[in-house]
């Protein structure tokens, strides 16, 4: 009787305490499945961004390739490229970062002439009302555009959209000096790099325009499709905001530049702020 006592009190007695261990064990267990998950969520979110950043690289890419084929297909009916009429210094020399107002999308959809100003939909006043452009108004934005546009006409039947079922989601908006009238441009579907002051001497203003980056174009002399045009983008993925030191202890922040050459292979770049 007191040895069954004695066997019964040891049995609990090593129930609790194998009841213990599979507890302790258990939580060892439960901590390292935790890490795991870290483990595999921290890899999971590093795989998500790089996804996010090839997705934002393939929109610019789609985007840069419609562009190009309307322009080709402009360049077919009128035996020119669209004027890019950046803006230039007294002695010739084009304006650092003009080439990021272009008129690209006024001659792409095409105006009607009308009192001899140009009657688009893309040009509007600033409360959303039609606007008749001058070449007056146009010259402080566009330089060259004082000549007027080439895809215009008095006759609707002779102006051509080469944009047809493009979707205004796709367009920014830029407004000029006097804000008498508001114009839309082509703008990149990712925002634009990283706005310094230090930049603006550098042509780098456009880039307070933030989501409505505007598509680079250039077929006075471009440089990386000589007899052609450069259109390119300059735009800002992840983290890419931060501001770095070279091993000169130069300030910079990177982006990225895609163009019509080199296959549309984005291009890491630096901006240098000092």
């Amino acid at each position: 009787m007191f040895s069954s006592k004695i066997y019964s009190e040891l049995e609990k007695q090593n129930g609790i305490a194998s009841a213990r261990q599979i507890v302790g064990f258990t939580m060892i267990e439960l901590l390292t499945v935790i890490a795991l998950i870290g483990i595999l969520a921290g890899m999971i979110l590093g795989l998500s961004g790089l996804a996010s950043s090839k997705m934002r690289i393939a929109r610019v890419q789609g985007e840069l390739s419609h562009l190009v084929t309307a322009i080709e297909f402009y360049k077919d009916k009128y035996k020119v490229y669209p004027p890019d009429n950046q803006l230039k210094y007294a002695n010739g020399n084009r304006i650092p970062g003009s080439s990021a107002t272009n008129q690209l999308v006024l001659e792409l959809t095409g105006c009607i002439v009308t009192n001899m100003a140009f009657s688009s939909p893309h040009s509007r006043t600033p409360n959303g009302s039609l606007h008749l452009l001058t070449a007056a108004e146009m010259r402080p934005l566009f330089g060259g555009a004082a000549d007027g546009i080439l895809n215009a006409s008095e006759k609707p039947a002779k102006v051509r959209n080469f944009l047809n079922n493009y979707s205004s989601s796709k367009l920014g908006k830029i407004t000029n000096a006097n804000r008498t009238v508001t114009f839309d441009i082509f703008r990149v579907p990712v925002q634009a790099p990283l706005y310094r002051q230090e930049l603006e001497s550098r042509g780098k203003g456009w880039r307070k325009m933030e989501m409505n980056n505007p598509w680079h174009y250039n077929s006075s002399d471009p440089t990386n499709n000589p007899g052609k045009f450069d259109l390119w983008a300059e735009f800002q993925l992840a983290r890419q905001g931060n501001v770095q030191t070279d091993e000169n202890g130069r300030r910079y922040v990177e982006y990225y530049v895609i163009g019509n050459w080199n296959g549309m292979k984005p291009e890491l770049r630096r901006d240098y702020l000092n």
